[in-house]
């Protein structure tokens, strides 16, 4: 019989029913303790607005956080060095410390009550007036986030309703989501997956966001470049995997002495269905999946990839540059 002592245990399913959003009628003003735990501190997100822009100018840009991961000791040194006092989220237990996913959770959370009726707007009019990608690909595809903050505030819509309500430890969090049957945020996996980065990163890129130093995310100048180069990427692979296969064929049967005049027009058709297997291949090959989300582009997307590394995922996966298999997160919506 499982018991409350077992939740070290590597195997263990335990779950208290912890309330949350989903437990509490969906009512999730209601039982967001996390939230109040940390306005009982003084400490919610108001404060941690405010207290950003104490050391805004200090930080790396939020492309450079999210590529390097500074780490905790290495974001404190820095503090360090300019004499300027860290926000809470990266101060030790005996100064006070808040730990940094509590802090991310109450942020994101203020922002989710916020957003909801106007995503509630956004989410029927995305309806109403679906895109030519939803039209084209008969509501199989949908718009990619390029932006490291909206993936990850679209992660966390996802899940939100499934944060327990009384403040946990990482790995209760971990636990709790993945036994609701929802994906944990690539900010709340374990260290070592190679998909996580760390949590503080994740609350400095939100903060960052909309400030002049995310500004570039939303340039007309960088979407323009790497959308052509993607763009390029994608027929040059077309050409390659699908022309290039039937056009092996036809040549291959030339080199090799069996095409002859008489029999030109049989391997024009072999051709052409080598080339559409080539096709049937790249569609397999390269269409956006849901399980691709956070592991195919870097996990905040592109721009969490240095720009070499960056160019070459944009290059293996140009086409998942433009849209993805996910659907846009609903926050209204409730579950059982």
């Amino acid at each position: 019989v499982a018991s409350y002592d077992d939740e070290n245990s590597v195997d263990s399913n335990l779950d208290p029913e912890i309330p949350s959003a989903a437990t509490s009628g969906g009512n999730l003003s209601s039982c967001l303790s996390v939230k109040a735990t940390l306005e009982s501190e003084k400490y919610d997100a108001a404060t941690i607005r405010a207290e950003f822009k104490s050391y805004q100018s200090i930080l790396p840009k939020p492309d450079k956080l999210l590529q390097e991961q500074h780490s905790f000791p290495l974001l404190r040194n820095k503090f360090d060095e300019s004499n300027i006092e860290p926000p809470r989220f990266l101060k030790y237990k005996f100064e006070a410390g808040i730990k940094p996913h509590h802090a991310l959770c109450c942020l994101l959370l203020s922002e989710y009550e916020a957003a909801v009726e106007r995503r509630k707007a956004a989410w029927k009019t995305t309806r109403c007036c679906p895109s030519l990608t939803y039209i084209l690909s008969f509501g199989k595809l949908h718009r990619q986030l390029n932006n490291p903050a909206e993936f990850i505030r679209d992660q966390f819509d996802r899940v939100a309703h499934a944060i327990p309500a009384d403040v946990v430890k990482p790995d209760a969090l971990r636990k709790r989501i993945r036994n609701r049957g929802l994906p944990v945020p690539n900010y709340f996996l374990d260290p070592e997956d190679e998909k996580q980065f760390p949590p503080h990163v994740a609350l400095l890129v939100i903060l960052q966001d909309g400030e002049e130093e995310s500004r570039k995310f939303s340039s007309i100048v960088y979407y323009v470049a790497f959308s052509s180069f993607a763009f390029v990427a994608l027929l040059l692979r077309i050409v390659l995997e699908v022309i290039g296969g039937a056009g092996a064929i036809w040549g291959g049967a030339e080199v090799f002495g069996l095409r002859t005049p008489d029999n030109a027009e049989l391997w024009r058709w072999i051709s052409v269905a080598i080339g559409v297997l080539c096709f049937l291949r790249f569609v397999t090959l390269n269409a956006p999946q849901i399980e691709d989300e956070g592991d195919i582009l870097g996990p905040a997307g592109p721009w969490s990839l240095r720009l070499p590394v960056r160019l070459r995922a944009v290059c293996d996966h140009p086409f998942h540059y433009f849209v993805r298999a996910l659907p846009p997160s609903s926050p209204s919506k409730k579950h059982d």
